[in-house]
């Protein structure tokens, strides 16, 4: 009878320990599990401190100076001398436009000049002829009356070919420009990014033909929580280590902080790389605050 009562209470403890399990633990679910549920629900801005690295978060890297290269005018491209990725440096020609209209517009222009200044020689002896007409001495200027020298100006046509004279000369400059700006050349050093066209195409104005990127000042924008913000300072160190190979490691500043708070609760950093290489606008990075704790 004894060993039957023993049994009962035996039986009942284990029933109660198994009750004790959390009724939302189902069969098969474990400790991992509820890690993994756990990450999920962190702000991907700034993930929890893990045991020797510190604040991590994730962010792009950005270049701080590039510029969007186009044409003016809309020629065929006579030659694409540069690729995508390729380095270039400041001054080195990118892209070239057809050449002959341009310098075709150039030898109009100097041309018309030409003829205007011609004009402006016959136009001052006929000028002569209508001072001296009016009974005044061409040579004596401050003695002719303005009246009579605007008339002399009007029926020679010196006025006329003057007002020529300028705008062939203006149209000129427009010409040199032109041929100057159908030339595509790097304004600094750096690479060549997003290179969109090819030779033998017409180049629209203003239609970005090529990105020049300055690769030796790259920055990394970054994203953290307001209430990790006090841990980022202006020239606060951070590590970053590039997602496409997570074996490297560079040094980064923190340069600059937007002091704006957004809608997750999140502000933007952004740190200056001191070395770039193999980094390219846009890539996907960790940055990495160490525990200096």
């Amino acid at each position: 009878m004894r060993k039957i009562i023993l049994i009962i209470a035996v039986t009942a403890i284990m029933a109660g320990c198994g009750e004790s399990r959390p009724s939302h633990l189902s069969e098969g679910m474990g400790a991992d599990s509820l890690a993994i549920e756990n990450m999920d629900s962190q702000d991907n801005c700034s993930l929890p401190p893990q045991e020797g690295v510190g604040v991590s978060t994730m962010g792009k890297v950005v270049a701080a100076h590039y510029a969007d290269l186009s044409f003016e005018t809309a020629l065929p491209i006579e030659k694409v001398l540069v690729k995508n990725g390729q380095q270039v440096r400041r001054g080195q020609t990118l892209a070239v436009l057809d050449q002959y209209k341009l310098r075709n517009a150039i030898d109009q222009q100097q041309r018309a000049i030409e003829q205007a200044q011609l004009q402006i020689e016959q136009a001052q002896l006929q000028m002569q002829d209508v001072i001296i007409s009016q009974g005044y001495d061409p040579d004596k200027a401050t003695s002719i009356p303005s009246d009579v020298r605007h008339h002399a100006d009007v029926k020679s046509g010196y006025a006329l070919a003057n007002n020529q004279l300028a705008t062939a000369r203006t149209q000129l400059a427009a010409a040199q420009h032109e041929l100057r700006s159908g030339v595509l050349t790097a304004p600094f050093d750096g690479v060549v990014a997003n290179l969109s066209v090819q030779a033998h195409q017409l180049a629209q104005p203003g239609q970005t033909v090529c990105r020049v990127i300055a690769t030796g000042d790259m920055e990394v924008e970054f994203r953290v929580m307001e209430a990790d913000l006090s841990k980022y300072k202006i020239g606060t160190g951070v590590d970053i280590i590039p997602v496409a190979d997570p074996g490297i490691r560079y040094k980064a500043i923190v340069s600059e902080i937007n002091p704006v708070v957004d809608e997750q609760g999140a502000i933007t950093l952004r740190a200056k790389l001191s070395d770039a290489q193999n980094l390219f606008d846009g890539m996907n990075v960790e940055v990495i605050l160490e525990d200096k704790s």
